[in-house]
């Protein structure tokens, strides 16, 4: 199986409304997959529930175009998650865990989040967005029900978020060949999930337009290799979900 390469190609930008809307237009053109868009400041980054992503700078924030199987899309979200994971366990040494589907936390504290766009009608192309507080402060108004935190914040130091960005580039792309190949399965990264084996709430319907939402509770048992999540309900009857949020 070809081999995909991911950043061979980078576009790298100092202010753009956002990442993935530069991706989108690239797409259009013939670009070839694992190229790469990076911003150093975004005027309207996006993140998941049509919530925005806030970034006061020196952040990484970057999208990456694919083009997988469309088998393949569904665990795009937990291969970026896992990626950035392998990049932050190098620098720290508390808890980071994957919030299924698309955040990574460490101490509770959300520092980086993923968003995937799947385009599947006329080409067969994904968008993953990605958002990693390096050096940005949230001491202040981090009223979320998950706090943020970023790099500098939990070493004391200010880090550079291109060389993040190539971490996490390198890191997707070994992980990615190596699905790809066989030789990992996402069922094997059950045991970094955010309340494995606890029961969790659910957001199962959001309405944007009024932030409300509707939810469920449920017990985490672990991923499947398609990227859903195997849960059970009160009764003990197991289910897979492949798409909500989890909220406690």
């Amino acid at each position: 199986m070809k081999k995909i390469y991911i950043g061979k190609k980078k576009y790298i930008f100092n202010e753009i409304s956002s990442t993935m809307d530069i991706a989108n237009f690239f797409i259009h053109t013939g670009i070839e997959e694992g190229t790469v868009v990076v911003a150093k400041f975004q005027t309207d980054g996006r993140g998941s529930n049509q919530r925005k992503w806030l970034s006061n700078g020196n952040d990484a924030l970057f999208s990456i175009i694919m083009k997988p199987e469309i088998s393949l899309m569904s665990t795009l979200p937990i291969i970026s998650a896992f990626s950035i994971y392998k990049v932050l366990e190098k620098f720290i040494d508390t808890e980071i865990k994957i919030k299924w589907p698309n955040d990574v936390l460490v101490d509770g504290k959300k520092i980086s989040g993923v968003l995937v766009e799947n385009h599947i009608k006329t080409d067969n192309y994904s968008i993953i967005g990605i958002g990693i507080n390096i050096n940005s402060d949230h001491k202040k108004n981090n009223t979320f029900i998950y706090p943020s935190v970023s790099l500098k914040e939990l070493l004391n130091e200010k880090i550079q978020p291109l060389e993040i960005v190539e971490d996490v580039l390198k890191s997707f792309e070994n992980i990615y060949n190596e699905i790809l190949i066989g030789k990992l399965k996402i069922s094997n990264l059950s045991d970094m999930l955010y309340g494995l084996n606890k029961r969790v709430a659910f957001r199962t319907n959001y309405k944007s337009f009024d932030r409300q939402s509707e939810n469920a509770y449920y017990k985490i048992i672990s991923l499947n290799d398609d990227g859903t999540l195997e849960v059970s309900d009160n009764n003990g009857k197991k289910i897979s979900i492949n798409a909500s949020e989890i909220i406690t």
